[in-house]
């Protein structure tokens, strides 16, 4: 992957092209243990992982929109709804960054996440688009740019309410593909799938941004193979949707609160018949 800090990694190997993902194998050098949930930063995580070793990354970081020109997460009123779930941040994050600060930490998790992707698989980034000073800021594309994005998905959720005279029913959330190389093939079943993916948003979950387990199965299945990861896990949505697939996965999540919620999640997909393993952060 040609990412703007691509200099400071491992070469990932040659491209080369691949047929859909009932013949492929996951690469040779990918040591990942099925079901490891990572307790840690993901930064120091997945630094400690061999590069291309991992086939497709399905993640939604936090999105810094409690740093917002609208004050209604700021100052604790919640939004549009006065009990938002982001009003007081994740667990552990604020959620709050000065803009800078944020989009220089996504890019290089991001950096990462491309250096640890196989030249076969590909990057599925989660972000919103959201209005700031009454205009329209497409704060993904100031942290993609420069990282080979091929397409932008559309996930467009269920309405909802619009208080605001000024701007029509926000209902939709972008997924940036990046893929491996200029030979990464998408799956025949997924080269039909048009642009706009209509996914209802997930409920009953205790997180306070989940995504669906549907959004993270075709991101998966598009491409094919494992492992999978996710350096954002939060309530363990990628994780589900690769046991349900049948995939290697790997997982890093820094909350203790949520870490125990992905690992109940995931070991519900098994009726509690198999156990999900921990492990703490690596030692720098």
């Amino acid at each position: 992957m040609a990412g703007p800090d691509a200099a400071r990694y491992p070469d990932a190997g040659p491209s080369r092209k691949v047929t859909d993902g009932a013949s492929r194998q996951p690469p040779a050098a990918a040591q990942v243990s099925r079901g490891l949930l990572h307790h840690g930063d993901c930064l120091d995580v997945m630094r400690a992982l061999d590069a291309a070793s991992v086939r497709v990354v399905v993640t939604s970081p936090p999105y810094n929109i409690r740093n917002s020109t609208g004050n209604g997460l700021r100052d604790g009123r919640g939004g549009k709804w006065p009990n938002a779930a982001l009003q007081d941040g994740y667990d552990g994050h604020g959620d709050a960054m000065p803009h800078d600060e944020y989009v220089a930490w996504q890019r290089q998790c991001l950096a990462e996440m491309t250096r640890l992707v196989h030249p076969d698989g590909a990057v599925f980034y989660n972000h919103k688009w959201r209005v700031q000073g009454g205009l329209l800021q497409r704060l993904g594309d100031e942290i993609t740019d420069g990282f080979g994005v091929r397409q932008i998905i559309v996930w467009q959720r269920a309405g909802g309410f619009n208080h605001n005279p000024g701007y029509f029913l926000p209902t939709y959330e972008v997924v940036y593909y990046i893929p491996g190389s200029r030979e990464t093939r998408l799956t025949s079943g997924a080269r039909g799938l048009g642009d706009v993916w209509r996914i209802p948003q997930t409920s009953g979950n205790p997180h306070p941004a989940p995504f669906p387990v549907e959004l993270a199965a075709r991101c998966i299945e598009a491409v094919g193979a494992g492992p999978v990861l996710d350096p954002f896990l939060g309530s363990g949505t990628t994780a589900i949707a690769a046991e349900q697939l049948g995939l290697e996965w790997i997982g890093v999540e820094k909350s203790a609160e949520y870490v125990e919620l992905a690992k109940a999640r995931i070991e519900q997909t098994h009726n509690g018949r198999r156990q999900i393993s921990l492990a703490l952060e690596p030692s720098r």
